[in-house]
């Protein structure tokens, strides 16, 4: 896609383990990543391999094409993604591996395992290593696939954003890809509530379902359009007096939360996939069920504007976790070591 969490995972990912000596072939079956992200990648990986048929068969076609043309080529590892029939069948293009690792990225339970088609469901039973993207999604998927599944976060970019003191006026926001799984029209409602005093509402992100036009029936929230890089990034969090995820998609460990984490910025999410996984501080860090009310949720923003306020909401704890746990020098080693890469540059 040309903007998402797994995406800016995938680009982090190949910049670290190229920085730390790996060569990284990238194959992608289905393209639609912008011109400089394109760029971005040919610059850092080995080769560059992206498909853009237009029907399912033909993309099907064209990555049996690649895997042909990388047979006999011996890899260290094979690093596979997503969730769909044709990660099962790239596997068994490539037999000159050392160890196939699937990471596997949304929630992991009931309701997402509903979803796997039965080409993916090989997968999950033929890859060497099933890595989710936090303890609790390991769990919920280890006790169906009756095999250890591991936990190793995406990567994120590490934000260091110093920011001011609250002012009389929160600044509560959203960033990210706008479809209805993330909230949007509850951050729009909340926004148009009088009884949510003294907090205003941001949104960045873009999507096919709300235009640029939609939010300006909502005079009390602003739309800012997409961003890019991690400078943009940094300018968004430093606005900010917390991020709010309200989402009901089948996430596994949001990036975004991760990105704020680094900052230190407060965040209220619903409970979803690994979220209370990162809950470190039960000020600065608020889970709330993903079935919650309306009354509840606004509750919820309310009661974290009021502590905000009062100087009750420290930054510390969860930029410490994020340097123990999710930092990108973490992260490579603990990647290395499952890739069978070993801790330095093979």
């Amino acid at each position: 896609m040309p903007t998402g969490g797994i995406e800016s995972h995938l680009r982090e990912f190949c910049l670290n383990l190229a920085e730390s000596g790996a060569a990284v072939d990238l194959v992608i079956r289905n393209s639609a990543m912008l011109p400089e992200t394109e760029d971005f990648f040919r610059r850092i990986c080995n080769r560059v391999y992206l498909g853009r048929p237009n029907s399912s068969l033909g993309q099907l076609i064209w990555l049996s094409w690649i895997g042909l043309k990388r047979l006999t080529k011996r890899y260290d590892a094979l690093y596979t993604n997503g969730q769909g029939n044709s990660v099962n069948l790239f596997a068994r293009l490539l037999p000159r591996r050392r160890r196939w690792v699937h990471h596997h990225h949304t929630a992991g339970d009931a309701a997402d395992q509903a979803t796997w088609p039965a080409g993916y469901r090989n997968a999950l039973r033929n890859a060497d290593s099933i890595i989710a993207c936090s303890s609790r999604n390991a769990k919920d998927m280890q006790q169906t696939l009756d095999r250890r599944v591991l936990s190793i976060p995406c990567f994120s970019r590490e934000i260091a954003s110093a920011h001011p003191e609250p002012g009389p006026t929160l600044r509560f926001g959203y960033y990210g890809r706008l479809i209805k799984e993330k909230g949007i029209d509850l951050l729009c409602q909340l926004s148009a509530d009088p009884e949510v005093k003294g907090v205003e509402f941001h949104i960045w992100g873009e999507g096919e379902t709300y235009s640029p036009e939609f939010f300006t029936r909502y005079p009390n929230l602003r739309y800012h359009g997409p961003f890019s890089g991690k400078e943009a990034l940094q300018g968004v969090l430093t606005q900010l007096d917390a991020y709010l995820l309200l989402s009901t998609h089948p996430e596994g460990l949001p990036i975004a939360l991760l990105e704020v984490m680094s900052a230190g910025l407060p965040w209220l999410a619903t409970d979803r996939g690994g979220v209370p996984d990162i809950a470190c501080d039960p000020m600065a860090t608020r889970v709330i069920p993903t079935t919650a009310s309306y009354e509840e949720v606004k509750n919820a923003v309310l009661t974290l504007a009021t502590d905000i306020q009062t100087g009750r909401v420290s930054r510390s704890a969860q930029k410490a976790l994020y340097a123990e746990t999710f930092s990108a020098k973490v992260l490579v080693k603990r990647w290395r070591e499952t890739l069978g890469i070993g801790p330095t540059a093979s």
